[in-house]
């Protein structure tokens, strides 16, 4: 059972395209070596329903993982146009550790903790901690398929988000032909032409929740409260590995049921806006030694 990508996603406060590997070896799983992943994803304007304004985000990610433990940050800008910006940019900073193993030859577990940071510019680890625990248990069936079953939490200063982990998963990424992970809250499925090339098709689920920062003049009843970022998401991408240890992948995805929520310091809601469905592209870049 192998959570490494998926730890990636889970740290961030938000299940994404990573996420889908919800298992594989167990044994890779914990003697994993070290890993660097640069991530580029922009998405095209959307606009917010009962407006005039839309929205665009350009967000840059790095992260870097060795055995148990994995590294993140990112960063993404927020474009308002028609509107007078309530916030320029919200970063992400977190340390995933995570463990997996066999308890029988068929049954297998994966445990991890995420903590974590979601901030405008004010970095305050007491408003804008996120801490994710997530467990998951694995029955490995004679055919080679797993069938998992779990559970994932994020506590932050707002409002908690607990999501189930359940799904069927068959193959790992470096087997040719068909693997995939049907899941929710995450989903992949890829076809692996050769050692250097594969494409596939993603589900994505996010649940980000950002601290704002203090600023009455420019946010007004938004100042000191929580941003929370609730939407689905599907793509299609292509990876190429020239290398063994390197990879590039490329892709376009769409957003829909895209909402933002306001939270007050008290964490109740206190305002909300949604954006019409958007596309957008991603590339990612890896290292692995």
């Amino acid at each position: 059972m192998n959570y490494k990508k998926m730890a990636a996603a889970v740290a961030l406060g938000s299940l994404t395209l990573l996420g889908a590997s919800a298992l594989s070896s167990a044994q890779a799983a914990n003697v994993g070596g070290l890993r660097f992943n640069a991530n580029y994803t922009g998405t095209g304007e959307a606009d917010i329903k009962g407006s005039n304004e839309s929205l665009q985000t350009n967000t840059f990610t790095f992260d870097a993982s060795y055995a148990f433990a994995t590294f993140i940050y990112s960063h993404t800008e927020y474009d308002f146009s028609g509107y007078d910006d309530p916030f320029d940019s919200l970063d992400k900073v977190a340390i995933d550790l995570h463990h997996n193993g066999y308890i029988s030859s068929n049954l297998a577990y994966g445990v991890g903790l995420t903590l974590g940071a979601l901030y405008e510019e004010d970095f305050d680890i007491g408003d804008s901690y996120n801490v994710s625990p997530r467990a998951v248990l694995g029955w490995t069936f004679k055919n080679g398929m797993t069938a998992f079953l779990g559970a994932f939490a994020n506590l932050n200063g707002a409002d908690n988000v607990y999501l189930p982990i359940v799904g069927l998963k068959l193959g790992d990424e470096s087997d040719h032909g068909w693997m995939g992970s049907i899941a929710y809250p995450a989903t992949m499925v890829q076809y692996r032409f050769n050692d250097w090339l594969a494409v596939g098709a993603n589900f994505m689920t996010v649940r980000d929740t950002y601290h704002l920062d203090d600023d009455w003049d420019r946010k007004g009843d938004w100042a000191d409260g929580y941003l929370r970022e609730e939407s689905y998401g599907a793509g299609l991408s292509a990876t190429l590995s020239p290398m063994k240890m390197f990879k590039v992948t490329a892709g376009v995805f769409s957003y829909f049921d895209r909402e933002f929520k306001v939270y007050n310091s008290s964490g109740d809601e206190i305002d909300s806006f949604e954006t019409d469905n958007t596309w957008g592209g991603y590339l990612r870049a890896g290292f692995s030694f």
